[in-house]
């Protein structure tokens, strides 16, 4: 077995599928591909992935077979049939990832330039245009934004045709997709089967990532592998601890359910280490969004001694305190609170609130800006309030 990396991976099907009737998007292969399958689709080819030395790795053979198997797919351009995008279809399908693209740049286009269509104001945005889209969007502009996104390792939007009543695509690719989409669900059915006893369960709780890849362990079987962290190195910085302490033998001190570790969580502002956490819950606190409003969450990033002493939390983590805390400011006449808000943290420490109305579709989005003194008292309260919920065990409000 030639094994080689995810990049190369990329540039070898690129490579190989060059000039082929259907466009390959090779750039879905990456770690990500394997979240919830030990398998990532290329056209109807199943190909595997695995970790070796922490780093992840695919066969050169099974990169070869699937590019030659696409490249090879009998295909006449002419031979249309009616792709069919139901927005009845609950399942998650070629087709119903294609409708999502439609759906949300007919809504993108009809909030920025309002709604273009005779009648009442603004459309519902789901009757076809001359485009084949909802109001006023058109084909180009579903390119320029999801061109590069990939169903199966392939790119669909060169394939599609409006016919003026229905989108069309090549039979032959059509059927291609659809066995893409049942060995799919065959390889997540797969995945969701607990590793140990067999048992079938959520496969987004219960499979998580590891040293050699992704494994699947039930609640039960995760407490034989693992064991309760117990705070033995609270107090304890990141750098000191040695390359033998590993936070695999410990259970997620984040997840509701057992769930192996993989990671020391630590505070990268102070140093301390905060506990083992999963590959899952690790990566959702370093994103900081909404991370605060997981249960357990707030008392966990004050387990570094040092947001402790300080009574605050990484800057990540403020601009969602500030948005559960300040009173947002409404646009023009319109009573209502913001229902769309996100905000970031600037480099001098204030936060920048961007804001939508849902009520008023076409009204651009507007800022407000929480000065840095402002928002060091906002996180100084909440954090203060979290103790004290914390201190006669209530979870923090």
């Amino acid at each position: 077995m030639s094994s080689i990396s995810p990049q190369y991976a990329n540039q070898l099907l690129a490579e190989l599928t060059e000039g082929c009737p259907v466009p390959a998007a090779p750039a879905s292969l990456s770690r990500y591909a394997f979240q919830i399958s030990n398998y990532v689709l290329i056209g109807d080819t199943a190909v595997y992935g695995y970790k070796y030395k922490g780093r992840w790795r695919l066969d050169d053979r099974d990169i070869r077979k699937a590019a030659g198997r696409l490249a090879s797919l009998p295909f006449d351009p002419d031979d249309l049939v009616d792709v069919r995008l139901s927005c009845a279809e609950h399942h998650r399908t070629w087709r119903t990832q294609i409708r999502r693209w439609f759906d949300d740049i007919s809504y993108r286009d009809q909030s920025a330039n309002g709604c273009r269509c005779e009648g009442q104001q603004p459309c519902d945005r789901t009757h076809p245009n001359r485009h084949g889209l909802g109001c006023g969007a058109t084909l180009e502009q579903v390119k320029e934004r999801y061109g590069q996104w990939p169903i199966a390792c392939t790119s669909p939007l060169p394939l599609l045709t409006w016919s003026g009543t229905t989108w069309m695509v090549p039979r032959a690719y059509a059927a291609l997709l659809d066995r893409a989409d049942r060995i799919a669900a065959e390889c997540v059915e797969q995945a969701a089967q607990c590793n140990r006893c067999n048992a079938t369960g959520d496969v987004w709780k219960w499979r998580t990532s590891g040293n050699s890849g992704y494994t699947t362990l039930c609640p039960q079987c995760a407490t034989t592998v693992a064991r309760p962290y117990k705070d033995h190195l609270r107090g304890r910085q990141y750098t000191s601890l040695s390359k033998n302490s590993q936070p695999d033998a410990f259970l997620c001190r984040l997840c509701p359910s057992p769930r192996q570790a993989l990671y020391w969580d630590h505070c990268h502002a102070h140093g301390f280490v905060r506990g083992p956490v999963c590959a899952s819950c690790n990566t959702y606190e370093g994103s900081g969004h909404r991370f605060i409003h997981r249960p357990g969450a707030v008392r966990h990033l004050l387990l570094c001694d040092g947001c402790h002493r300080d009574r605050t939390v990484p800057p990540r983590h403020q601009s969602d305190i500030v948005l559960r805390t300040v009173a947002l400011t409404p646009h023009g006449p319109c009573a209502q609170s913001p229902h769309s808000a996100w905000g970031a943290v600037q480099d001098d420490g204030s936060v920048r609130l961007r804001m939508r109305c849902w009520q008023c579709p076409f009204t651009p989005q507007w800022e407000q800006v929480v000065p840095t003194a402002q928002v060091r008292q906002l996180v100084r309260e909440f954090v203060d309030r979290a103790l004290d919920a914390d201190a006669v065990g209530q979870e923090p409000a």
